[in-house]
């Protein structure tokens, strides 16, 4: 009679312990469950994608359905010891809008957004181990909802550039041997590491013997590698036609109503309509920003706080061709203080005063404009109404297969396409 109670007891022990483990294998699934719901809405709502070194978070989620205006935010990081490049584009956009793209509080890029599936910009440089954040302004200019996706990827198909080739011959250095803004640059310096509104830059400074360009018949000097990967030089020499800022029509000092710009485009189509292949429709920067008593703001940065630098503080605008700023001028090696006739954009056979893209003072008829003069000196108190000489700058675009070293016996040359 004891062994059928046994058989029983033992039977009972088994089915609890059958509940039990099925209670916690519920108990488990459940949890799992919740664990992926959670997991789905993360990926929903903060999509990351890792490629190669480089890793990109969309904040916001790729995609965006928008009735009127959303921001929307995403962020890239580089993970690796190298400098790479990435391309920022839109993807499956079913509607008409337009977006403005900005990171560290500067615009980076603003344009139309149609129907289409487009890269906005390309070859943008990341630092190692750095990240950078971007937040993109969208607005739906249609009558339906504007739809689309974010497309960030890592740049495939990278040849080796002409800033490969620069950077290959001229090791960049982290920082000037002088103090930049304040010394003049007598010596050669070489290239150095800054940044720029787009990336990674790289500026020569100083008495520079290897930056020489010949391209379009013309000797040019390599001014900086911009942050897209494109290379800024400046003509060795000025156009014959002197030009002023004031636009009698528009009583405007924008660079964009000067006749500056029109005596720059004239000599562009003049002298390098047949080369727009290799040249780069990119950002130049004209600064003419004042507070409400007429502080110009350039002048406090260069002539009193010494601080210039290659992100646009001023109003920035794409065009084939241009002149410096005054912050690049600095940057080669020029002194708000002091005479400099060894760096490289002093050159003695230019007789004459040229202009830069920045205002220096003055009020809103009467501005005065940073120029250059044949001695290097930096001048402040010219009037953007008088009319001074012009050195063309032009942007050679990306993937640009070059000969040469740089120096003055044998200059880069462009294999034109």
């Amino acid at each position: 009679m004891k062994e059928p109670i046994l058989v029983k007891l033992k039977m009972k022990k088994r089915y609890k312990n059958s509940l039990s483990f099925l209670s916690i294998l519920i108990f488990v699934i459940a949890i799992l469950g919740l664990g992926y719901t959670f997991y789905d809405k993360v990926l929903k709502d903060s999509d990351i994608e890792v490629n190669g070194a480089l890793s990109i978070n969309y904040i916001n989620g790729k995609s965006f359905n928008i009735k009127n205006k959303e921001t929307i935010k995403f962020s890239v990081s580089n993970a690796s010891d190298k400098v790479n490049y990435y391309n920022i584009g839109f993807m499956k956009v079913r509607g008409e809008g337009s977006y403005k793209i900005m990171s560290d509080n500067k615009l980076v890029m603003e344009g139309a957004l149609n129907s289409c599936d487009e890269v906005i910009t390309d070859f943008v440089s990341i630092d190692t181990l750095e990240t950078k954040e971007y937040t993109i302004e969208i607005i739906n200019k249609g009558k339906n909802n504007l739809k689309g996706s974010l497309n960030i990827r890592p740049q495939v198909g990278v040849v080796k550039t002409f800033a490969d080739t620069i950077l290959e011959n001229t090791k960049p250095a982290d920082d000037a041997l002088t103090k930049v803004g304040e010394e003049a640059a007598l010596e050669d310096e070489g290239i150095i590491k800054s940044s720029d509104d787009l990336g990674v830059s790289y500026y020569f400074r100083g008495n520079v013997k290897n930056n020489y360009v010949s391209f379009a018949n013309f000797t040019w000097r390599i001014v900086r590698i911009n942050g897209d990967g494109t290379v800024r030089m400046i003509l060795d020499d000025i156009i014959s036609e002197s030009a002023n800022y004031k636009n009698d029509e528009s009583e405007s000092f924008l660079y964009q109503d000067s006749y500056i710009n029109t005596a720059l485009e004239n000599w562009y189509q003049e002298n390098l309509r047949n080369y727009t292949n290799n040249i780069a429709t990119t950002n130049y920067c004209n600064d003419i920003s004042h507070d409400d008593a007429n502080n110009y703001l350039a002048y406090n940065r260069i002539m009193t706080n010494k601080i210039p630098t290659l992100n646009c503080l001023g109003n920035p605008f794409k065009n084939n061709i241009g002149i410096l700023s005054i912050d690049e001028v600095i940057l080669a090696g020029a002194s708000p203080d002091n005479t400099n006739q060894n760096y490289y954009l002093y050159n003695p056979n230019i007789k004459d005063t040229w202009y830069t893209m920045t205002a220096s003072s003055g009020v809103e008829k009467s501005v005065n404009i940073f120029v250059v003069d044949a001695n290097g000196n930096i001048k402040t108190n010219i009037s953007g109404s008088t009319y001074e000489r012009v050195r063309p700058v032009i942007n050679l675009i990306k993937n640009l297969e070059v000969t040469g070293n740089g120096t003055i016996d044998n200059p880069y040359k462009v294999i034109t396409k």
